[in-house]
């Protein structure tokens, strides 16, 4: 684009994104004015809500110089049950009006524990400003519908003046209240309460391992408030934690301290006067006195991706982007010293298992083009009991439930986001036109897993959305709270066996030489199952390989489109399998893709991808094996045919294959040797790879061909 092109672009983009938020606001306050919209009660993780919150507001304080703090009460419990989404959208409300209105200094987010009730609690957020503040008259009519504290307001900043007023609302209807307290030149301070329950842990703090009480930290920050943020998390789980108010401060702390018990790790701030902390972390490496070389984080309220490569270049231990959590303290020390987390990992296993187990008997349907996609969605929801029937497309989809057996014999369904023919906004808008499937519920399964996405997916129509690559813990949670098993189906019903325990890896594992894949990634993706891991390995490999010259030749055509869809879809599988190599090169192409990147951006894009996914495709063929040949004397394919048995056996698959029925691809093994007569040669490896990755529609068609006389 010319620059006054890309002028005009760029103000109409801006102009649409306005006339979106302002859309959003006004449907938002419509639905509680009409009492229509409800708040959820579900598990949730208060750090969680914080990081959802950072990922949206933060770069926006970062862009203007803007410390963005966050401090959280250590006494409030780390599991809760509430609307983490309407309590994000709050914060994030509160925490964007203060970025907005605030030119220098700093935004701070604080959380206390008012009051704690048997498994309730009333927590206290605030959100303070160093901004514009306001005078009396402009706050007290700042929580009315349509009214912002000055009428330039709107020319300055856009907006509708009802976001704090859907705030309020929403606040109300988790049982808190709403007020401020400003003064205009000072700033701003927000406030809001609301009561939640404790969660399923009963507020258990997550177990630290034994080995972090014997540390001695330091913390360097020039903000006295930064300082005690970062510094009270700490102590609760070190043994020793010093603090100092600059670099130089801190390189005679280290020089200063008993050799016989010197630092074991510091966190550092970047952005300080005289010294930064690049350079006095440089000065501390490079320090051969020592008797001991501290470990050295770098902490930065601005998170500049050449601050992270310099950290990087100077060997540091790790680098974290304010407003830190407690949560990420911890994760930060565990990677560090490289200890182990039975109690996390054991934890999030039960739960996954607990979760999965309210799946039995659900009956769902998977809207999802990708078949690597299809397998491990299927895989892992049988696995848990579920029956599931496989939509290559949103117009499958539809035309299954619109056109199928009524009422549809579905209790839910899960919908991707980017399919060919239809995709899953518009099947949605299609189901959500029919008053009969008002109820039934709707999950998107979408690769962008941000907020926004989350409530696109919301005005959409659709219930919730899990992100992709599928994490089977939180896939089986989502569904379980909104699959309702019939009461004839609970207690007292006949429950299948469990499934089998994961089958451990070889001691000497090839999978993990293959550069470029995270092996126990991979196999966590498919809750462990090491067999299945390998078919979607090979599958992968089969249908992957030649996607940078897929995506070449949609380039050269014009076909942008499908380009951008390729490359989606590699993202997406290499990310399921665990090569994060290739997804995140993935990622970047789909996104020169879909930014219309010059030619050569794109190239370099593409040719990124070529180089991760070479590598890759090289060592899975030398350390994935070929699936074992089944047992002749089990399926001999050389016995004389029984034609009575081949009908019978065909009649069957092809009612499996019509249902969508995932045990077709154990009925085609347990049957081999009595469907084989009919796919003489090569045609019968073809027919088995069309089961074997769900390509239902194409499988039924060609055993109904064969079957014809």
């Amino acid at each position: 684009l010319t620059p006054k092109q890309r002028d005009y672009v760029s103000k109409v983009h801006n102009a649409g994104t306005s006339l979106l938020g302002v859309i959003n606001d006004i449907l938002d306050f419509s639905k509680i004015e009409a009492g229509k919209l409800d708040i959820e009660t579900t598990d949730f993780r208060l750090d969680e809500v914080i990081s959802s919150v950072t990922t949206l507001t933060a770069q926006k304080a970062h862009e203007k110089g803007l410390e963005f703090l966050a401090h959280v009460s250590p006494d409030i419990p780390e599991d809760l049950l509430g609307d983490p989404l309407r309590l994000g959208q709050i914060l994030t409300n509160f925490v964007n009006n203060a970025v907005k209105f605030t030119e220098r200094g700093e935004i701070r987010l604080n959380i206390d524990l008012l009051e704690r009730t048997g498994d309730r609690v009333q927590l206290k957020f605030s959100v303070r400003d160093t901004g514009i503040g306001m005078t009396k008259e402009q706050s007290e009519k700042l929580f009315q519908p349509f009214v912002q504290a000055d009428t330039s307001t709107t020319r300055k900043h856009g907006g509708t003046g009802l976001g704090l007023t859907i705030c309020r609302r929403l606040v109300e209807l988790m049982g808190g209240r709403v007020w401020l307290e400003s003064e205009p030149g000072v700033g701003s301070t927000f406030y809001f309460t609301v009561w939640l329950d404790v969660g399923a842990a009963r507020g258990a703090r997550r177990v630290v391992p034994e080995q972090l009480a014997k540390l001695r930290v330091l913390v360097v920050d020039d903000n006295a408030a930064a300082r005690e943020i970062l510094a009270e998390p700490l102590a609760t789980v070190a043994s020793h934690v010093k603090t100092v108010a600059s670099g130089p401060e801190a390189i005679e702390a280290i020089k200063a301290q008993d050799p016989t018990a010197p630092f074991d790790i510091v966190f550092m701030d970047w952005r300080m006067p005289g010294i930064d902390g690049l350079q006095a972390s440089r000065q501390i490496k490079s320090d051969e006195t020592l008797a001991k070389q501290p470990a050295i984080v770098l902490v930065t309220a601005f998170g500049r991706e050449e601050v992270r490569e310099e950290a990087e270049r100077l060997g540091l231990d790790g680098f974290l982007v304010k407003p830190v959590t407690r949560s990420m303290l911890v994760d930060t020390l565990v990677d560090v010293y490289g200890i182990p987390d039975p109690a996390g990992a054991a934890a999030t296993a039960a739960a996954a298992e607990s979760d999965a187990s309210r799946l039995r008997g659900a009956r769902i349907l998977l809207a999802e083009d990708n078949d690597i996609n299809q397998q491990i969605a299927v895989e892992l929801l049988q696995g848990a009991g579920a029956s599931v029937e496989v939509a290559n497309n949103g117009r499958e989809a539809v035309d299954k439930l619109v056109h199928g057996p009524q009422p549809p014999p579905f209790d839910l369904v899960l919908m991707d986001l980017q399919m060919p023919e239809m995709d899953g906004y518009q099947a949605t808008a299609r189901i959500r036109s029919d008053a009969r499937f008002g109820g039934l519920p709707i999950i998107a399964m979408t690769a962008h897993a941000t907020m926004e996405e989350r409530q696109r997916c919301l005005a959409a129509g659709m219930d919730d959305h899990v992100s992709k690559p599928i994490d089977p813990g939180v896939l089986f949670e989502t569904v379980g709270r909104f699959y309702h098993p019939p009461a004839s189906s609970e207690a007292g019903s006949e429950r299948e066996p469990a499934p089998p325990p994961p089958e451990a890896a070889p001691s000497t594992d090839p999978l993990a030489s293959v550069e470029g894949l995270d092996a126990d990634d991979g196999l966590a993706r498919v809750a462990g199952n090491r067999q299945l891991y390998l078919k979607l390995l090979r599958q992968f490999h089969e249908q992957q390989g030649s996607a940078p010259s897929q995506i070449r030749a949609a380039l050269a055509s014009g076909d942008r489109s499908l380009a951008e869809r390729l490359a989606h879809t590699l993202k997406g599988v290499a990310g399921n399998i665990g090569a994060k190599s290739v997804q995140t090169a993935a990622s970047a192409l789909e996104a020169r893709i879909r930014e219309q990147a010059t030619a050569a951006a794109t190239e370099a894009a593409l040719a990124g991808v070529a180089a991760a996914l070479d590598p890759l495709l090289a060592g899975l063929r030398a350390a994935v094996p070929e699936p074992a040949p089944a047992d002749a004397s089990s399926h001999p394919l050389n016995a004389p045919a029984d034609p009575v048995a081949t009908r019978a056996a065909a009649a069957e698959l092809t009612r499996l294959l019509s249902e969508f029925d995932p045990t077709a691809a154990e009925f085609l093994v347990a049957n081999r040797s009595a469907l084989h007569p009919l796919f003489p040669g090569p045609a019968w490896s073809e027919f088995e790879k069309l089961v074997e990755s769900y390509a239902f529609d194409d499988a039924r068609s060609r055993l109904e061909q064969a079957a014809t006389p």
